[in-house]
């Protein structure tokens, strides 16, 4: 019976583990949208099919699709599995580590299943020591196996699976690279996700942004007969609004309280190219973690800014971004295949006015060097004033962002956009005392693009009439905002430096 049906077999053998109640050992009995679960899973793994499951928090997701897996390991020849998570603990923490109990990992709970199975149902010449390793589960009686792999931009390559499980893929870092790979590797895709709280792939899988054909499966919380109104108001009580929507909710559109730029709903998102002859404007945010480029022109139609492209790259040197302007990569830095599609663009644009933080004399991430001398190298001089304050860049910017923008739809301009809009003030409790105003945004994922874009807006009144420059305007922009602009705005034409 357990060999013909998953059902059968989850509901009689297997066990699930929750520390915070009491039995934390419980038997899986599966509810009956679990069981329907069972076999949309078994349907997909079978007819080589993507799958995306949209889920609440706490629904038991995870246990059931690594008992499914469990049930093909054990029954069904050609049954070899890669299942991978964001983090490697997450994947696999038997041998320690930061997650906590082992049952978090993926690895941990097959392990919790597989040690209370009775052992006439294991592989014939199953040893738990020799075939149950680190990201590895062996049958040496039919031969498969269950894999497992942390996030990076070459997950699954070199490997042919029946399925590959993709787990909180909203959260994953190389989410697009992941799901181009895993293509090749397998025809069966098991995505389970509660929504992210930033773009990611797995959120343009879920709206068929892509294009790209994927079942799609929502598991609300009233399917769980656990999850009561008084639960609801539980969590509703523990949690903030954005936390409460996005994790029981199911909601990958919540309103964010506090943003910063709320006027950027006014922006036209759609279909508005690189420009012809008109200037190219590039202005940067240079960070330790992460650097963002913004490229813009002016529409000379109606005289509004137009994001014609954006990129953004998380703990990489500024030599990493020199291909973008048509200079050779370095061997040394690994670009996947979606920064290949961005050099390949960004790489064919003229040269452009360089805007950007004045810290860019600053020491530069990794080489011991300032980022602007690094920059100079390659001929890209960055313009900048010395007057930086967040208000004052908040304030120009949001009189720019209320006359209106144009972002040209793209995947890069996609998450740039998506980081405008959720930019926003920390919230205090209910209980603080505190008097004082916050006027500084959270740094989270969406700072190096909200602070690119504000660069460009509170330097571009300043240099947009710059005759024929040389990089001593970086070093004179403190001079400039205190007044030699009457120097500047005599000249006609255009400064153009890359």
């Amino acid at each position: 019976m357990a060999s013909k049906d998953p059902v059968y077999f989850i509901d009689t053998f297997c066990y699930t583990f929750n520390p915070k109640q009491d039995p934390f050992h419980l038997r899986f009995k599966l509810f009956p949208f679990q069981k329907r679960l069972v076999r949309d899973i078994v349907t997909a793994i079978r007819n080589g099919e993507d799958l995306f499951i949209d889920k609440t928090r706490e629904m038991g997701v995870t246990y059931t699709i690594i008992s499914v897996l469990i049930w093909f390991w054990l029954f069904e020849p050609a049954s070899n599995f890669l299942i991978g998570s964001r983090k490697e603990d997450y994947v696999d923490n038997r041998r320690g580590g930061t997650t906590g109990n082992k049952e978090e990992s993926l690895f941990g709970k097959i392990d919790y299943i597989l040690s209370r199975l009775p052992t006439y149902l294991l592989p014939k010449d199953f040893i738990k020591d020799r075939h149950f390793t680190f990201m590895s589960l062996v049958n040496p009686e039919l031969g498969n196996a269950i894999s497992g792999e942390s996030s990076n931009p070459n997950f699954s390559r070199g490997g042919r699976q029946r399925a590959v499980f993709l787990d909180e893929f909203a959260f994953w870092e190389e989410g697009a690279a992941v799901w181009g790979a895993t293509a090749d590797t397998t025809n069966c895709r098991i995505i389970a996700t509660t929504p992210g709280n930033r773009p990611s792939k797995a959120k343009r899988l879920r709206f068929g942004k892509d294009g790209e054909k994927i079942k799609i499966i929502t598991l609300n919380y009233q399917l769980d007969p656990r999850k009561t109104r008084k639960w609801l108001d539980e969590q509703r009580d523990r949690r903030s609004t954005e936390d409460f929507d996005r994790e029981i909710m199911v909601n990958w559109e919540t309103s964010i309280t506090g943003r910063v730029y709320p006027e950027i709903e006014s922006a036209a998102y759609g279909d508005f190219p690189f420009l012809v002859n008109q200037q190219l404007y590039c202005s940067w945010d240079f960070g330790l973690d992460g650097t963002s480029i913004v490229f813009l022109q002016q529409n000379p139609a109606n005289g509004k800014w137009r994001v014609v492209d954006s990129y953004e790259k998380t703990d990489q040197p500024i030599q990493f971004f020199f291909p973008l302007f048509g200079y050779p990569m370095d061997s040394k830095f690994q670009y996947t295949d979606d920064d290949l599609k961005a050099i390949n663009m960004i790489s064919q644009y003229p040269k452009a006015i360089h805007f950007g933080d004045p810290d860019v004399k600053k020491r530069s991430f990794v080489a011991q060097t300032s980022t602007r001398n690094e920059l100079a190298k390659v001929k890209i001089f960055v313009q900048s004033q010395s007057k930086n304050d967040f208000e004052y860049r908040r304030d120009i910017t949001k009189i720019q962002l209320a006359k209106g923008i144009e972002i040209n739809a793209s995947d890069r301009n996609d998450n740039f956009f998506e980081a405008i809009k959720a930019a926003r003030y920390p919230q205090r409790e209910e209980t603080s005392q505190a008097t004082t105003p916050i006027n500084k945004p959270i740094h989270d994922w969406t700072s190096h693009a909200r602070t690119a874009l504000e660069y460009f807006f509170i330097n571009i009144e300043l240099y947009s009439g710059v005759d024929e420059g040389r990089p001593s305007w970086a070093d004179r922009a403190s001079d400039l905002a205190r007044g030699a602009m009457r120097s500047v705005t005599s000249r006609s034409s255009v400064m153009r430096r890359r």
